[in-house]
């Protein structure tokens, strides 16, 4: 028995040429930003409850928590470790007492100076650090920076005020290689 060498391909002259993704109508665009728009805010969960996702980190990573809206007061910065839902730590920062001595907890006064309005709580009775964000502060997601630190995006639906740090952020959507549209940061 003989081998019977194998037939090659043959060549139909030149191969097919990628057409490029046809520019979208600008009312594709809103509706997609819209859509966007709406399952983002939708999909975040207030920092007072419980997360329902996980978002397990892989490396180990910093952490940066505004004490206030905008972070008026300033930021804490904090390490997550390998193998930490992130999700939790930041709902764990954040369901913390706010206590400036005379308490169980023993907290370094000059660390935690906020100025700004209790949103939840007047009488100021146990007040937790989440109550100085805003009415009503949402984690839509989180923005990773060069240096692999992690910043929260905060969406307020009593306010309709999304932040991030000291400042606001935005997104837009574009159409990505499959002809899709995906959102993109424009916040750096």
């Amino acid at each position: 028995m003989g081998r019977v060498p194998k037939a090659e391909p043959k060549d139909d002259g030149p191969s097919q040429v990628l057409k490029p993704i046809p520019p979208q109508p600008q009312t594709d665009k809103a509706t997609a930003l819209k859509t966007t728009t709406g399952y983002r805010r939708a999909s975040a969960w207030q920092i007072h409850r419980w997360p329902l996702r996980k978002h397990v980190m892989q490396e180990k990573s910093r952490v940066h928590f505004p004490r206030s809206y905008l972070a008026k007061d300033g930021m804490e910065i904090k390490v997550i470790w390998p193998g930490t839902d992130l999700n939790q730590f930041v709902h764990n920062h954040y369901a913390e007492p706010l206590d400036s001595g005379g308490g169980d907890m023993e907290v370094d006064e000059s660390k935690i100076q906020v100025k700004s309005a209790d949103f939840v709580t007047d009488d100021g009775v146990c007040p937790r650090k989440h109550e100085y964000l805003g009415p009503d502060p949402c984690v839509v997601g989180y923005s990773f920076d060069y240096d692999g630190d992690i910043h929260i995006k905060w969406w307020d639906s009593f306010l309709q005020d999304q932040w991030m740090d000291t400042q606001k952020w935005k997104f837009d959507v574009e159409v990505n290689d499959q002809g899709e549209w995906v959102p993109k940061d424009l916040t750096p």
